[in-house]
């Protein structure tokens, strides 16, 4: 896949912000950085990199093209601020899913919330899976948090199913490698037999969540919890 290069100048000429870091924490400066990065999000989102330009963001922001400059380095560094925050908020979000009493509903619930979020963010996601090739940067952003998420699968892991704290990290490496090839075929690729099986992030997340919980317990999940999409993975047609 031909990605575009995430820094926009060569090497050696990356632009560096004119103001001092002290004058960047006043009030003013930081609301306006603040509003380039969710404009950023919100313009990688709707066009996605490789149509991305600073004026695209600036004009949402409604500031002048110059100030980008101010705070951020050029518009990879931007990106690649926005990629990261995304994921602060899904591990915040997951990280308080502490209940294991109901594992179905545990794995559910944390599924959902990843899909959701890299629903509502398919230009973030489309930089992950599109330019860590070309980024080391977007690889690395990708793999440290991946890396947190799947440990807090390994303590679900040993909590509910009696792994050891090495199998339990084992085992959610896989099952996050799993969880990755879904998304990616079912938000980036359109892959059309998942996409048979539906489109909403409840959907997403049901088949992702059925094959966890047969991986892990060796057994279907209870079928008076699953709706269409579920019953079509386990190849039951009608709820028993």
């Amino acid at each position: 896949m031909s990605t575009r290069r995430l820094s926009r100048a060569p090497a050696g000429t990356r632009r560096t912000p004119v103001h001092p870091q002290q004058s960047l924490q006043q009030p003013r400066a930081l609301r306006s950085r603040e509003l380039l990065k969710q404009a950023t999000r919100d313009a990688l989102n709707e066009r996605g990199f490789r149509s991305l330009r600073v004026q695209d963001v600036t004009a949402r922001a409604g500031l002048a093209s110059g100030l980008f400059y101010r705070y951020f380095q050029d518009l990879g560094a931007a990106v690649a601020e926005v990629c990261a925050t995304v994921f602060d908020e899904l591990l915040e979000q997951t990280r308080n899913l502490t209940d294991y009493s109901d594992p179905y509903r545990w794995i559910y619930d944390n599924h959902l919330a990843v899909v959701s979020v890299f629903a509502r963010n398919p230009g973030v996601l489309a930089c992950f899976f599109g330019l860590a090739a070309d980024s080391p940067e977007f690889g690395s952003i990708w793999k440290r948090n991946a890396h947190l998420w799947n440990l807090q699968v390994a303590g679900f892991l040993q909590e509910t199913a009696g792994f050891t704290k090495p199998a339990a990290e084992r085992m959610g490496f896989v099952l996050g490698a799993m969880t990755e090839g879904i998304i990616y075929q079912e938000l980036i690729r359109h892959t059309e037999d998942l996409v048979k099986l539906g489109r909403r992030p409840e959907d997403i997340a049901e088949v992702i969540s059925v094959m966890w919980f047969r991986a892990v317990f060796l057994r279907d999940p209870p079928l008076d919890r699953l709706r269409a999409p579920g019953r079509k993975v386990i190849g039951v047609k009608k709820q028993r």
